[in-house]
């Protein structure tokens, strides 16, 4: 069984599929053989990292400003109901988008 307590921090390549921006990997009205350059493929995933290395080092601020190992439990999980929140929100928003409602 994996240890869920492991130490974990940003991803160090993140996955496109999971990038903010719409995915280099994912169709955007483009012919067979339009593919966007390695190059460009790179600096979107640069620009993500960064972008996640960035969030993830206020958040590891926040806790590291708590001063007992109680609060500092406390106030992840506010973080991550709080995260959970805006992307159901968001997730919720999309989905009526794409059904015109």
């Amino acid at each position: 069984m994996r240890d869920t307590n492991e130490k974990r921090g940003p991803a160090s390549t993140p996955d496109p599929a999971h990038a903010t921006e719409a995915s280099v990997t994912a169709p955007a009205n483009r012919q067979p053989g339009e593919w966007p350059s390695i190059t460009a493929q790179r600096e979107k995933w640069r620009r993500e990292h960064a972008r996640r290395t960035w969030a993830y080092g206020v958040i590891k601020e926040h806790l590291a400003a708590q001063p007992t190992p109680g609060s500092i439990r406390g106030v992840a999980r506010l973080w991550c109901r709080d995260i959970t929140a805006a992307a159901d929100a968001l997730a919720q928003e999309r989905q009526n988008q794409e059904h015109g409602a």
